[in-house]
Order: C-alpha cells, then structure tokens, then sequence
C-alpha cells in the first residue's frame, strides 16, 4: 500500500510554517498497512502514528531532507487527511474550521452572539501549544 503525504517547514524565528508543495509518497509494509487501516478514522491517531513510525523518519531523513540538521517540519496532508488548518488557522478562517477547533478544544460559546475573534483568539492560543507537538525535529 502507497501513503501519500505533504509536509511544512516550520522556521523558529518567524514562528512560521511554509507549505512545502510536493506529494511525497511512501511504501507501507503488510504490518504498517494494517495499523493504518486501524488509524486512520481519527486524524490525530493518524498523525501521532506516522510521527512516531521508524520507517517514515527514515523515509524524511534519507529521501526528504538530506541535510535535515536542525530542520523542523510537520505533516500538512497524509492520504487527503488535512492537517493545514492547524498551521494556517486565523482568526478570519471558515466556519468549518472553528467548528472543528471547537469541538477539538471543548471551547463552548457563551452565546450565539459571541464575537468570532474570541472565539478565534481562544483558538489561537489552544494552537500555539497544539502544533509544537505536531512539529518532528529532525537532527
């Protein structure tokens, strides 16, 4: 089975991700392919596996980023699984994305008429700790 995925660069001093527009693809093993039948319905299963997979850090220091000392990425797509909206999300982003972060966050709106940009600010500072655990150092 063939795991097609996209990545971002992450750079310290902007605190900034730049979407890196390749589709890489990898080869998934009998065993791979079965834990990823299992994971891959809650994306960040997904993701913390693959993050943590031997065979992909490998995959990503030999094939990806050859010299990859001291660079930091993060996955931005595997298989059509999304995860941009973690590193792209502004106060401005689309409903679909507040209501994903909603529910991810267990952020509750105090009513109807809550302005958005709190809402979005919540968010935003929910994410600041969020995509440091998403973001593989690779040394």
């Amino acid at each position: 089975m063939q795991l097609s995925f996209e990545l971002v660069t992450y750079d310290d001093e902007l605190d900034s991700f730049e979407l890196d527009e390749t589709i890489y693809q990898i080869e998934l093993d009998d065993e791979a392919a079965k834990t990823y039948e299992v994971v891959k319905s809650s994306d960040l299963l997904l993701y913390s596996w693959l993050k943590k997979s031997d065979f992909f850090l490998k995959y990503i220091k030999e094939e990806v980023y050859q010299d990859s000392e001291n660079k930091k990425i993060a996955i931005s797509d595997i298989n059509g699984v999304s995860y941009r909206r973690f590193y792209f999300f502004k106060v401005t982003s689309g409903d679909s994305h507040y209501e994903y972060f909603k529910k991810l966050f267990n952020i509750h709106e105090e009513s109807e008429w809550q302005d958005r940009e709190d809402v979005g600010e919540e968010i935003l500072e929910h994410l600041s700790t969020r995509r440091k655990e998403l973001i593989l150092e690779l040394g």
